[in-house]
């Protein structure tokens, strides 16, 4: 990835905190801050797009689909498949 140089004044507790807590180079410092900004901008605009246009709104998305046939199983259910069903109901 490309660097750029920057030249900035920030405040100075937050930036002492922040390198107390991270223990990295100043850079490494801005770099997480900018990813952890533009994740949170990113976010707070798809937000935005879905509050402009909510799926419920949009009949490309908001179809249900059919109701399908019921599908029985009468079958035996193997005993492992058993054992994981009854992990799987035992960690929710």
């Amino acid at each position: 990835m490309p660097r750029v140089r920057i030249s900035t004044t920030v405040d100075g507790d937050r930036l002492q905190r922040c390198r107390a807590l991270l223990g990295v180079s100043d850079s490494q410092l801005l770099d997480r801050a900018i990813a952890a900004l533009l994740d949170r901008l990113v976010a707070e605009h798809e937000v935005a797009a879905l509050d402009a246009q909510p799926y419920e709104t949009d009949p490309d998305l908001a179809w249900a689909p059919e109701p399908g046939p019921d599908l029985p199983y009468d079958g035996h259910i193997p005993e492992d498949v058993q054992a994981l069903a009854a992990a799987r109901r035992r960690r929710r």
